[in-house]
Formats: structure tokens, C-alpha cells, sequence
């Protein structure tokens, strides 16, 4: 709903364009245009409110849309396209095509007719699609647009002078709520040495207490992760870590009765580790020690990834500079 809103205020404010300077005898306008066609493209892990908030922000700017959501969420992007049209949208405007990426993913981008691709997802998918998307197709009279908003690798600093309590339940909060499922996941966490043993063994301590199991239940604070690839991908990612740094806490998975992997914290981690520096989408955070506060803004800023931080300290002078 607030997706819904945020896209129908934008559009108030941008259908009478903007003001540009004119001089005597001249009078310039800027409007904006609808594209045409676009393909949104979704992921699985917010799988309505990011597929409603790409789709709706084409829709209300004039655009109609090829909708393909992620192929392991199709039937949460059906029922929304079903309410749109009782909504009123009239039909055709929003088409729902699911499928998979490499057979109707390929397909729409490479299309002569699309307009623009919106795309939310991994960066090597995405990277694919703003390749392909640049080749002109036979019969293709524009350029392509691209949106794409892809993965991260984001930091909590914590400062020397932080609150340590706020700090240690913030990891835990982030790293493995939605069981790290999401690119603005806290996956790694940068202490400054003075504090570092002290939250790392509040952070131990919060993780321990966490349970992992059935998400229907109130009391369970991490599910599973969504399929049998991913739980692959994300306990390999443990194996390279424990080779790496200190596994502190879980480490260990189930995948009888569903893709269950325990909340797991590796320590003593250098900057430049590969736990450190790829993205897992898994419950897994890799924990270094840094000098100083310059120190863990150095590490923070190490990676390819920008997407989300956060820095924990009670000195204005320090979030200023970060």
C-alpha cells in the first residue's frame, strides 16, 4: 500500500514536468514521456511488495508491463495482477508471463519491442541483462533502459564509543532476520578492537538464543531459506568460512524437512576474506576487528557492493564522517 502511494504522489508531482530556464523570445519545456513496453523483472525474496512497487511505478507513469516474476514466487505476482484488474486497471496493460529467467527471462530483454527492463535481483543476472539489453535487435529503433537494483555486501560499524547492547542486538536483528535473505542484509560486521570480544560474545550470546524452525510459529525468529540450490550455495559458503576465520556460532543445516540452516557467525575474519567480500543470501556473518574508527570506515568502504550500512556510535563528529 505504501509503494502503492509513494508512485501515485511521485506521478502528481512529475506530470507537468519541470521548470527550465527560457530567455526573451524562447519557451522551453521538459516533460517527461511514457517508454512503452517494460519487463519487470522481480525477485523472490520481497515477492509482492518489490513486485508491486516496480510494476506500479511503470504503470502509473504510462507504461504497459510484461511482468516475470521470479520463477520460485510466481503465484503471489498472479493474485496481484487478479486484484489490479478488479482494482480496474484495464486488461492488458499488466500482463503476467512467468517462466523461467533463461528461457522467458532472455527472451523479453532481447525483444525488439521492449522499452526498458526493470530488474531486481542478483548482480550476475543483472549484469547479464544490462549486456544483453545494449545489443540491437533487428527491427529495434532505441536504445534499451536498464533499472537494475542488485545485490550487497553491508556493514554494521560499530565505534568504540557505541552503545554495545544496541549494537549487538542490531546484528543479530539484521543479519539473520528473513534468515539473510535479502540484499540489505547485514553480512558483515566491522568492531572497532577496543569493544570487539565484548559484543562479539553479546552477539554469541543473542544468536543462541534464537530459534530456528517452523516461521508460522510466533516464537521462531529464523525460517528456512527458499530452495535446495540456495542451501547449497550457502552452506559451501560456511565450509570456505570455517577455513577462513572462527565459527562461533551455528554452522550447521537440515534439509529433511525443508532448508533449515542455523544462524552462523564466523569471527576473526580478514577484510579481504571471501566471507567478508561475496555475498551469501544465507544466515551467515562474517565479524573482523579493526584498529580504530578510520580503520572500520576503511574496511567498510572495501567492497564492490553499495547498497545498505550502518554505523553504531553515540560521537555526532564520527556519523558525520561516515
Amino acid at each position: 500500500i505504501d509503494f502503492l502511494e509513494f508512485y501515485a504522489r511521485q506521478m502528481l508531482q512529475i506530470k507537468d514536468g519541470v521548470p527550465v530556464n527560457s530567455r526573451p523570445n524562447e519557451y522551453n519545456r521538459y516533460d517527461y514521456i511514457p517508454l512503452g513496453v517494460g519487463i519487470i523483472i522481480s525477485p523472490w525474496n520481497f515477492p509482492l511488495a518489490i513486485m508491486a512497487g516496480t510494476a506500479v511505478a511503470a504503470i502509473v507513469t504510462g507504461n504497459t508491463v510484461l511482468l516475470k516474476p521470479a520463477s520460485t514466487t510466481p503465484i503471489v505476482a498472479a493474485k496481484f495482477v487478479e486484484v489490479m484488474e478488479e482494482a480496474g486497471l484495464p486488461k492488458g496493460v499488466l500482463n503476467f508471463v512467468p517462466g523461467s529467467g533463461a528461457e522467458v527471462g532472455d527472451y523479453l530483454v532481447d525483444h525488439k519491442d521492449t522499452r526498458f527492463i526493470s530488474f531486481t535481483g542478483s548482480r550476475d543476472v543483472g549484469l547479464r541483462i544490462f549486456e544483453r539489453a545494449s545489443k540491437l535487435n533487428e527491427g529495434q529503433i532505441w536504445m534499451k533502459r536498464v533499472i537494475a537494483e542488485m545485490g550487497g555486501k553491508d556493514t554494521i560499524v560499530v565505534d568504540s564509543e557505541a552503545d554495545l547492547e544496541l549494537a549487538a542486538q542490531s546484528i543479530v536483528a539484521s543479519a539473520f532476520g528473513f534468515s539473510g535473505q535479502k540484499c540489505s542484509a547485514c553480512s558483515r560486521a566491522v568492531i572497532v578492537e577496543d569493544v570487539y570480544d565484548q559484543v562479539l560474545n553479546r552477539v554469541i550470546e543473542i544468536t543462541k538464543e534464537k530459534s530456528t524452525g517452523n516461521p508460522e510459529l510466533q516464537e521462531t525468529f529464523t525460517g528456512p531459506v527458499i530452495d535446495q540450490s540456495s542451501f547449497n550455495k550457502i552452506m559451501g559458503y560456511i565450509e570456505i568460512g570455517k577455513g577462513e576465520g572462527r565459527l562461533v556460532a551455528g554452522g550447521t543445516g537440515d534439509n529433511s524437512k525443508g532448508f533449515f540452516i542455523e544462524p552462523t557467525i564466523i569471527a576473526d575474519l580478514d577484510p579481504k576474506a571471501r566471507i567478508m567480500q561475496e555475498e551469501i543470501f544465507g544466515p551467515v556473518v562474517g565479524i573482523c576487528k579493526a584498529n580504530d574508527f578510520n580503520h572500520a570506515i576503511e574496511i567498510a568502504n572495501n567492497t564492490e557492493y553499495g547498497l545498505t550500512g550502518a554505523v553504531i556510535t553515540r560521537n555526532r563528529e564520527k556519523i558525520q564522517q561516515a
